[in-house]
């Protein structure tokens, strides 16, 4: 998953297991003083032994393009890619794009032969508590929500877990290449062309184990 690894309020730094607080500095009298931001140290972590992990994103690019992008990277128990794609999408709002990046990553899985133990990673809240039946609030048509439980199904054993975007940023590359690309679908797998630096870049920060810092007020 892409697990939250610390949040601290200003320059504090707060582990989820090790509870560690400090508290900010005063402001000096007369200075305006503003609410303690909140950081949040964001990695993506491969999946459990004999897992693979599939990440998706949708993008909707309200430039003027009237484009939107969907983009995911699937990878085993040891981050090694074993597919990555990014396409254009027709323009939809965000909700609906972000399932449509889902039900192809699904997809490339199923049709791949994935079909064991899949873990599914997104930074939709909204849909992946949906999906995980801790919400009924839905942004997709019945029918779509339909199509994604009936592929959902058809892994031996599929778990949905929300990431936050900063964990999510091999997903988003890939959604940018799509925008930046031909409109042609394309599919990365190894042997096949390298990936764009911008994605390889990502994979790499990843592999690594880069944290990255996630900032709230």
């Amino acid at each position: 998953m892409a697990s939250p690894v610390s949040s601290c309020p200003a320059a504090a730094a707060s582990h989820p297991s090790s509870h560690h607080h400090c508290r900010g500095v005063r402001p000096a009298a007369g200075h305006s003083f503003s609410p303690p931001t909140r950081i949040t140290l964001v990695r993506w972590t491969p999946p459990r032994h004999g897992w693979v992990k599939l990440n998706f994103d949708g993008s909707v690019h309200n430039d003027g393009s009237g484009r939107a992008s969907i983009g995911g990277v699937i990878r085993d128990d040891h981050g090694r890619v074993l597919l990555a794609f990014a396409e254009r999408t027709p323009h939809a709002t965000i909700g609906v794009v972000e399932a449509r990046a889902l039900i192809r990553g699904l997809q490339l899985a199923l049709d791949h032969g994935w079909n064991d133990r899949l873990l599914v990673e997104g930074d939709d809240l909204t849909l992946v508590r949906l999906l995980r039946c801790e919400s009924t609030h839905t942004r997709i048509p019945p029918a779509m929500l339909d199509d994604i439980l009936w592929l959902l199904d058809s892994f031996r054993v599929c778990e949905v877990q929300h990431a936050y975007r900063e964990g999510n940023q091999v997903a988003d590359a890939l959604c940018h290449e799509a925008y930046k690309a031909a409109p042609a679908a394309r599919l990365w797998t190894p042997g096949t062309a390298m990936v764009p630096f911008p994605v390889w870049e990502k994979l790499e920060d990843d592999r690594r184990g880069v944290l990255h810092q996630r900032v709230r007020a």
